[in-house]
């Protein structure tokens, strides 16, 4: 198993040579092919009584995207030549003001959707619940990379792990990362919860999984001590120093509540290192 065909979003341009030399990497580990994704968006109206849009604010909004889209492919094909990597360059016209409808449209022919998270003092074109859109509605695994600098190589994994649904598609989503990482850890969120499920040593069965698959892996519990669950699991991860997160994202994408104690959202907002998620 591997990641044969990885889609990057590039709408973030401040992280554009950080996102794409991570990409190389899982790209040579693989032999994928990657599709740099730009979006030109429609421009969100807002209707307001005696508000009149004109013809200069929507020439203004397409013209800093469409500069923007130079920029970037400049940049793109520069670093994708240096590099002799297998890549393509799509820049979307799109009709909807949401960056994420077409990089989720775009992503679900993907293995791996590369994102960035939302700078939300920033102002890099999307909006504020991009990276949580494209986690939760993608039905892709999703590998979000935090705004600090990157790892040279994801050598060492920790995986958030408690039974359920949205665990094992990630984990196993994340098989192609495991197989080739220098250790990975399995943890268990507060089994003392799920006693029956968890059984005597958390973790072990689905460990004993993986390291039939080839991979190093370790297995141990993870209390909470009070934190919600992607607060401990940052935690630990910190603490080990490792180089990517593995976690299953929860809620309901519809009415974009999240549950498990807002682990999901803290993880989006708070990361520093790459977390992979499905949903």
């Amino acid at each position: 198993m591997a990641y044969r065909t990885i889609l990057v979003s590039l709408n973030d341009a401040t992280r554009l040579e950080q996102a794409l030399a991570l990409t190389a990497g899982l790209q040579e580990e693989h032999g994928a092919h990657i599709i740099g994704l730009f979006v030109i968006p429609a421009m969100q109206i807002y209707p307001t009584i005696g508000m009149e849009i004109t013809p200069d604010v929507y020439e203004g909004h397409r013209a800093f995207f469409k500069d923007q889209a130079e920029k970037v492919k400049q940049r793109f094909n520069n670093m994708i030549a240096r590099e002799g990597l297998s890549a393509e360059l799509r820049i979307i016209d799109s009709p909807s003001p949401l960056a994420a409808d077409m990089v989720i449209d775009h992503g679900r022919y993907a293995d791996l959707i590369v994102v960035t998270q939302v700078d939300r003092e920033g102002e890099e074109g999307v909006e504020l619940d991009f990276d949580e859109r494209v986690v939760m509605e993608a039905g892709r695994p999703v590998l979000v990379l935090p705004r600090v600098d990157l790892p040279k190589k994801l050598g060492k994994v920790l995986v958030g792990w408690n039974g359920t649904r949205e665990s094992a598609r990630a984990l196993f989503d994340a098989l192609p990362v495991l197989k080739r990482a220098d250790e990975a850890s399995v943890v268990w969120v507060d089994p003392q919860r799920e006693r029956e499920q968890a059984g005597v040593l958390a973790g072990a069965d689905i460990a004993a999984v993986l390291a039939r698959h080839g991979a190093k892996v370790t297995s141990e519990p993870l209390a909470t001590a009070g934190l919600n669950a992607g607060e401990a699991l940052l935690q630990r991860a910190g603490d080990a120093g490792a180089d990517m997160l593995v976690m299953g994202a929860y809620g309901h994408s519809r009415m974009r509540e999240f549950v498990f104690g807002g682990a999901t959202r803290h993880v989006l907002r708070h990361a520093k290192i790459p977390v992979l998620m499905s949903h």
